[in-house]
């Protein structure tokens, strides 16, 4: 009994690497849509499934690709603007794509993957939902269930709803809200909490930045590291940096637990390995994620370990490193 028991707990967390065929239908899940988003045609990444979903991500975590270069030749294309590729404009680049400040969602995580799958509003479309994160929460809703985002946050920040971090409530039936507690807002310019990230300045305009991360966004799940090199900006918003090319490397030791959303007793794993790559926009490792509709398995939740976060720009080298 205690067997079978274990079998299917396996087999419902995801919690390992994906199947060859997952990543075989990768070609295949980039399906794309315009809706209509806050009055305006806004390109969109739709899933028919959660197996798409899993391909999309597996193929790019296991290349190791560079994921801002890649929200760039989405946007390039006219496909859709992803979120990671905004986070990086500059002003006049925002102004010929007709993206404006006040439109841009806040989601405080520096996990690329979900920055590359969320668009210029924060949305991704898994089978016959739209998930769209800004701010505190995670709203799904169906075609249309947006347009009552704006009587929720009314009724909400006049203290007529009240949520606990990590609470899901039915506002409506086309809309669904979940508040996160992925982070903890200082000021617009450091999104942090329950991570860690470092910065090492090259000069007054360059500098290394470290960061360790992980987060529960419903739909996906993740837990990893990145380290990249930042330029300031001049203008736009946000953190006023930009990534830009170097040589980054990444070393990383660590034990961290595994919760489950379907209530199984918690896994403990562990994740080390190091790399790197040359002349690219950043270098991030995932160690462990999963995706689910209507919600992903898995929560991570890092326990002990180390990161070693190396970065060489114009010559020079910075070195930090961060324990959990």
């Amino acid at each position: 009994m205690k067997k079978m028991f274990f079998l299917i707990m396996m087999a419902i967390m995801v919690i390992g690497c994906k199947d060859e065929e997952i990543i075989k239908e990768s070609n295949e899940t980039e399906k794309l849509a315009a809706i209509s988003s806050k009055g305006r045609e806004v390109g969109m990444l739709r899933f028919g499934s959660v197996r798409e979903l899993e391909a999309f991500v597996a193929e790019r975590v296991e290349s190791k690709s560079d994921l801002l270069d890649e929200a760039r030749a989405f946007s390039d294309k006219g496909i859709y603007n992803p979120l990671l590729m905004v986070y990086n404009l500059e002003a006049e680049e925002a102004k010929e794509l007709g993206i404006e400040e006040k439109n841009i969602p806040t989601v405080a995580s520096d996990d690329d993957m979900l920055l590359l799958m969320l668009n210029q509003d924060g949305e991704i479309g898994i089978e016959d939902k739209i998930f769209r994160i800004d701010e505190d929460f995670v709203y799904t809703y169906v075609e249309g269930g947006g347009d009552e985002i704006d009587t929720f946050l009314e009724k909400y920040n006049g203290g007529g709803i009240k949520m606990e971090n990590g609470q899901t409530i039915e506002f409506s039936k086309g809309l669904t809200v979940y508040k996160h507690d992925n982070a903890i807002k200082d000021g617009r310019e450091n999104l942090v909490a329950r991570n860690q990230t470092g910065f090492d300045n090259f000069n007054n305009n360059h500098r290394m930045k470290s960061r360790q991360f992980h987060g529960y966004w419903v739909f996906y799940s993740s837990i990893g590291a990145k380290t990249l090199v930042e330029q300031r900006r001049r203008f736009l918003w946000w953190s006023w940096w930009k990534n830009i090319r170097a040589n980054n490397s990444l070393q990383f030791e660590l034990s961290y637990r595994v919760n489950s959303t379907f209530g199984f007793p918690p896994v403990f794993l562990n994740a080390s390995g190091s790399s790197g790559c040359t002349n690219c926009n950043q270098h991030q490792r995932i160690y462990n994620w999963s995706v689910g509709f209507p919600a992903a398995p898995n929560v991570y939740v890092p326990l002990d370990g180390m990161t070693r976060h190396q970065a060489t720009w114009n010559g020079i080298t910075r070195t930090r490193t961060l324990f959990y």
